[in-house]
């Protein structure tokens, strides 16, 4: 069959819009003419497979890593980096309109990335010692030669260090740009260490961040600190109030931050290992205004806050979360998210909570994939 492509959505595949039908198609850019096959599908969404381009797009690109295509981490680098950016914009755009009624117009910018060789942190699956990456929507081992989003220095190790016969785990390697500290995850049984150092500190101007392989961290090592600047900047136009809530804290990034402006900070986790990392940065960067809780914050009840700052995993928030924020009169909500759709979600529910959406931003986390994280600040109008 042959199809114009009209966009490019949430999963990096292609829409082709036939009469009877929509399909998904992997590989494509918007605007192109292709030949492609439907593998598959029902009640009018198929999904295709791309046989050949015939009138290609002018931000296509031959792919530099050899692996794409059958590896299931990148699908975008067929793309122009230029493309890739206008790309997550729309996405982001089409969800906002489709799923919280809000057009962003102008609103969104976007904060830009190196487009290789930016994972702060990385994992790789380990079968048989053989390290690759799971193909897309399999658990089929693909092994690589070479990984161009991993530090040249942490593509060598994962590609020379050699592992116990019959290692079996998830490799997990933390890079701050100039030391690595890695290991095999393999559970049930102790992880294997295989760097001398097991947590590596990172340097900002405001304090110094301590982090493990195995601790949530911020994926790209080029947009920590300007993620950082983000939040200072609504920190500094903020009200000054007495209280702050770092609810998805995990190690403390942005906690750290909160205790420089907020006399009272309050920082949930539910993970054991991210709370030891968050206690071990309170300690090191000598803050003592932190009430640090194991606690999950989509089930937590919270005081009267002045702002709550929002970094949950890709499923985001709950109903009663966002009920508790709005009955809380928390007057200003930073919400980073990293899944346009689920965010789309829960900003519309913010809307009706007597919020209002001021900034929003994309920071190309994730070069080469259709990911993104979302920067956005909410402030309430009519407490609920």
């Amino acid at each position: 069959m042959i199809g114009t492509v009209y966009t490019v959505a949430k999963g990096g595949a292609g829409i082709i819009r036939l009469a009877d039908r929509t399909v998904f198609v992997p590989g494509v850019i918007s605007g192109e003419t292709v030949e492609f096959t439907i593998q598959g599908g029902q009640k009018g969404i198929w999904q295709g497979r791309l046989q050949r381009v015939l009138e290609p797009s002018p931000q296509r690109l031959a792919a530099p890593c050899p692996h794409y295509g059958e590896c299931g981490g990148c699908n975008l680098q067929h793309m122009a980096y230029e493309e890739q950016l206008r790309c997550k914009k729309e996405i982001l755009s089409t969800n906002l309109k489709k799923i919280a009624a809000v057009t962003p117009g102008e609103l969104v910018s976007v904060l830009p990335s190196p487009p290789f060789r930016y994972r702060s942190k990385i994992e790789l699956q380990v079968r048989d010692s053989a390290i690759g990456f799971f193909k897309k929507q399999s658990h089929q081992l693909v092994t690589i030669a070479e990984c161009l989003l991993l530090s040249e220095e942490a593509e060598r190790f994962a590609l020379e260090t050699p592992l116990p016969a019959g290692s079996d785990g998830v490799l997990q390697i933390l890079s701050n740009g100039s030391k690595l500290a890695a290991r095999v995850e393999r559970p049930p049984n102790e992880p294997l260490w295989l760097t001398t150092d097991r947590s590596l500190s990172f340097a900002f101007p405001q304090f110094h961040y301590r982090s493990g392989p195995e601790h949530f961290i911020q994926a790209n090592l080029f947009q920590m600190q300007p993620m950082l600047e983000l939040l200072d900047e609504q920190l500094a136009t903020a009200p000054r109030g007495d209280s702050a809530a770092d609810l998805f804290c995990g190690g403390g990034f942005f906690t750290l931050l909160l205790a420089k402006c907020f006399p009272r900070v309050l920082a949930l986790e539910s993970d054991p290992a991210n709370l030891a990392a968050l206690g071990a940065n309170l300690e090191s960067n000598r803050v003592r205004n932190v009430e640090a809780r194991a606690a999950d914050a989509l089930n937590s009840e919270l005081p009267p806050l002045d702002l709550a700052v929002l970094d949950p995993p890709r499923g985001g928030l709950s109903p009663a979360l966002i009920f508790r924020i709005a009955r809380a009169k928390i007057g200003k909500v930073i919400y980073f998210s990293c899944d346009s759709a689920t965010f789309s979600r829960d900003l519309r529910l913010f809307l009706k909570h007597g919020y209002e959406l001021q900034d929003l931003r994309i920071i190309d986390n994730f070069p080469q994939t259709d990911h993104f994280e979302i920067f956005s600040v909410l402030k309430i109008i009519e407490p609920s």
